[in-house]
Order: C-alpha cells, then sequence, then structure tokens
C-alpha cells in the first residue's frame, strides 16, 4: 500500500484548507556569497564605500610629476589608501571576485574608484596612459614599473645630498631634520626584501649603524 503522508497535500490539508510547510533547504544557495555582501556594509570591509567617497577626492595634496617625487608620493598613497582600508585592493591582495559572484559589482565601484583616486594625484602627461588599465593593482604596478627603473639616478642624488649635509650654522634640531628627511626617501627608494633568513636583521643592523655615523660625521 503506497504511503500518501509524503504527499504536499495530505487528506488532512485538504480538509482543513491549509497547506504545509516545505522544510526543504535549498543547499544550492551561496550562502558565503551572500554573508560576504551584507559584510560589505561594514566599514571595516575594503569594499565598503562612504557617502562621502566620491570620484573627484584628492587623497593626498602633492601630485605625481616624475621619479624626483614618486618616492615620496608612492607612501603618501599608501597611507591615505591605507587609512580608507582600500590599501589591499590596491596592491592586489584582495582580489577580484568572479564576475559572477555578487559582490563583483561592489568590488567592481570601488576599483574604479581608487582608479580615479590616483590619477587625480598623477600629472597628465603620467596618466595619459593609464586609462586604458582595468584594475587599481594594474596602474600601481605600471607606475612602479616606470619609475623604478630610473630611480637608480635618483637614489645617487638622495644619497650625494646625504654626504655633503653639514649642520654648518643651524641648529642640531635643524640639521637632524633635513638629514633624517634624506634618509627616509633613501629608505622608500630602498625598500628592505623581509625574510625569515636573518638577512633582514643584519640589514637593519647595518642601516643603524650607518645612520649613527652620518648623524655625527656631519654635525660641527
Amino acid at each position: 500500500m503506497r504511503n500518501n503522508t509524503s504527499s504536499s497535500q495530505t487528506y488532512a490539508n485538504v480538509v482543513s484548507g491549509t497547506t504545509p510547510v516545505n522544510t526543504h533547504i535549498d543547499t544550492d544557495i551561496d550562502t558565503t556569497a551572500v554573508n560576504d555582501v551584507n559584510s560589505i556594509s561594514s566599514n571595516s570591509h575594503p569594499l565598503y564605500l562612504h557617502n562621502n567617497d566620491q570620484p573627484r577626492i584628492i587623497l593626498i595634496s602633492k601630485k605625481l610629476f616624475g621619479y624626483k617625487n614618486y618616492a615620496s608620493w608612492k607612501r603618501s598613497i599608501q597611507i591615505a589608501l591605507s587609512a580608507n582600508n582600500k590599501l589591499v585592493i590596491l596592491t592586489g591582495e584582495f582580489k577580484a571576485p568572479a564576475e559572477s559572484s555578487p559582490s563583483f559589482s561592489h568590488w567592481k565601484r570601488v576599483n574604479d574608484m581608487i582608479i580615479t583616486w590616483i590619477l587625480n594625484t598623477v600629472s597628465d602627461v603620467t596618466s595619459s596612459s593609464m586609462h586604458y588599465l582595468d584594475s587599481a593593482s594594474d596602474v600601481w604596478n605600471e607606475l612602479s614599473e616606470r619609475f623604478v627603473a630610473v630611480s637608480g639616478h635618483k637614489i645617487y642624488e638622495v644619497q650625494k645630498d646625504i654626504f655633503k649635509l653639514e649642520q654648518g650654522n643651524e641648529s642640531v634640531e635643524i640639521y637632524f631634520h633635513k638629514l633624517k628627511g634624506f634618509w627616509d626617501e633613501l629608505m622608500a627608494l630602498e625598500p628592505v626584501v623581509k625574510c625569515n633568513c636573518g638577512a633582514t636583521k643584519d640589514w637593519e643592523s647595518q642601516n643603524r649603524e650607518d645612520w649613527a655615523y652620518l648623524v655625527f660625521d656631519g654635525l660641527a
């Protein structure tokens, strides 16, 4: 005898005029994607955009004109985007989701916003070839390849400025401030590659010794 209790409409349902509740869970729903989209409303999410985040925003006051100010411009952009929790998108650490993902449109909007913010701080000559790149990380890498290739000359110039600098008639405070500015610029041009082999500590130790030598060597 066939069991009719599994039918979607039992005799009792027909008599009472009620419809049974379907307790089946659709396992095809991508709950991960849904949760990810919902979390975008949190300001801690890289894809979150505040109402004040607009394409016309100028993130930093300085403009990139060439290799001479690339290091300081790069550092300023990194700080500004880190403060907006967008640096991971610029560096590519936060990957673009699949185009079929519910969060793709959110990523695309933020990605385009970052590209606009960067181009707002770059000279027209430099930005002219950047408008056709699809991702913020591509723009970032293109700028890096363009200016790091000629940064060797800039490193030479900064090193020369460091070795020429002397206290002279200036106060120790002013002398130290100038020297620290040159040193920080040099460190930005020659970033250390982190590793677990001990070489990083040796490099940092040598840098501290070099710094101490430069400070005392230039004092009157």
